[in-house]
């Protein structure tokens, strides 16, 4: 993040051309019709860096810098305190598999948030280039966040099949060396 504007002077034979980082305003201080980040779908989608934009254009960089990290700072406390009272459910209970229940009912929200959130990503990335720019980046960040999501499952999907063949091999290890049979008067 930069703290100042940045400003380009450019001579060449004796003309002299300035620009500024600024995308929304050309020379004159007007705004630029041809600029795609000045529409309207543009600007919902990245309602976030609108904001931001609106504020560190009406504050100083400072003040801007404090705001974030204050607002970071509160965000980030607020998830804490929600996870630990929700990690807490099942002692305060006295059930871990209601715990566990929980847990899974918190990771499976997560997930859909996910994916919500990254159809919203990809349509925010591709709203630079209209309706279509948008629909097309909300298809690919719901992909991305839906194959993302397929291998987490599978993953565990696969350790779960793991853990189970080795209880049973485990099991079955155990009433060997026990000598379960019918000769011994217990059956296996």
């Amino acid at each position: 993040m930069a703290l100042h504007n940045l400003v380009i002077t450019v001579v060449d034979g004796g003309k002299s051309a300035t620009h500024t980082n600024s995308f929304s305003k050309n020379k004159e201080g007007s705004n630029n019709e041809d600029n795609p980040k000045d529409g309207l779908l543009y600007k919902t989608l990245n309602y976030n860096q609108t904001i931001k934009n609106k504020l560190n254009d009406k504050m100083p960089s400072t003040t801007y810098f404090a705001m974030e990290s204050a607002f970071q700072i509160a965000k980030q406390t607020t998830r804490q305190i929600a996870n630990y009272y929700i990690s807490d459910i099942g002692r305060s209970n006295g059930d871990s598999d209601y715990q566990a229940q929980v847990n899974r009912t918190v990771e499976v929200v997560g997930d859909v948030g996910g994916l919500l959130g990254g159809a919203l990503s990809g349509a925010a990335s591709g709203s630079m280039f209209g309706v279509a720019g948008a629909v097309v980046g909300a298809v690919v960040g719901l992909a991305s966040s839906a194959i993302s999501t397929g291998f987490k499952y599978a993953e565990k999907e696969r350790a779960y099949q793991h853990e189970r063949f080795k209880e049973n091999t485990s099991q079955a290890y155990n009433l060997a060396r026990a000598n379960y049979s019918v000769f011994t008067g217990r059956v296996r």
